[in-house]
């Protein structure tokens, strides 16, 4: 099984050795040195003079990328430039690989709907969410062998500015509902896609909930039963087992 990671940034770090711990030896391609790679290439998608050096035949490359700056401009020469670029670069080489692109539930920000899964038809709402849309339908069309996995927000005790929002006491009476999934259990949706080739998925852990719930929940209080306002649940979580299903379960493990 011979894997290519596209970005290699926190998520693609933690990807990269939730893999090595499955037995792969993954390649790893980024603009910068990664002296934790084993076999990293180093190339900027973006720079013509780049080119990508002799692969072997892959069977899964798997991209996560991550924009320099939250503007439009940046998300667009990630996401759908540097992307076309490594597609277009890759199949000078070999055309059959399976490819999983990392995208976001920000395409479904316009959306009213309390219950969103994967035949709900996205509404952005703002650059992020169109940029990815328009990029999932770009890379569809360059590579049609494609998984598109939409993220929701992402957790873990490694994401400390994340964790310090989420129990600030001055956003207690923050109305938002917030829909996560823990890192760990990104890396193994991102693998199980990958092996099984689902088209379209939601990767968020189908509960979601309030900082009052969270926070009051810490100090002791009951898990929350109140109806969320918009919560992303895919079809996928009826055939599969997170290691944390809900980030109240995550609060119980982390206090043993």
């Amino acid at each position: 099984m011979n894997t290519l990671i596209v970005g290699t940034g926190k998520l693609g770090q933690r990807f990269y050795n939730y893999l090595v711990s499955k037995g792969e030896q993954p390649y790893t391609l980024s603009r910068s040195e990664k002296a934790w790679a084993d076999k990293h290439i180093q190339c900027d998608l973006l720079k013509v003079s780049d080119t990508l050096p002799e692969l072997p035949k892959l069977d899964n490359v798997y991209i996560m990328l991550a924009p320099d700056e939250r503007t439009e401009p940046a998300y667009r020469q990630t996401y759908i430039h540097a992307v076309s670029r490594l597609i277009q670069e890759l199949h000078k080489q070999q055309t059959e690989f399976h490819c999983t692109f990392l995208s976001s539930t920000s395409v479904y920000e316009g959306n009213i709907e309390p219950l969103i899964d994967e035949s709900v038809k996205p509404k952005p709402a703002n650059f992020k969410g169109k940029s990815l849309l328009d990029a999932e339908k770009s890379l569809k069309n360059l590579h049609p062998i494609t998984s598109i996995v939409r993220a929701s927000g992402l957790y873990s005790a490694e994401r400390t500015k994340l964790i310090e929002s989420l129990f600030d006491k001055d956003k207690y009476l923050d109305p938002k509902w917030l829909n996560l999934i823990h890192e760990d259990d990104l890396c193994y949706w991102l693998h199980m896609v990958g092996k099984r080739e689902v088209s379209l998925s939601i990767a968020s852990d189908g509960t979601a909930f309030t900082r009052q719930q969270l926070q009051d929940y810490k100090a002791g209080g009951e898990r929350p039963s109140e109806q969320a306002a918009k919560q992303y649940h895919s079809v996928l979580l009826k055939r599969i087992s997170l290691q944390f299903p809900n980030i109240f379960e995550w609060i119980d493990q982390t206090k043993k």
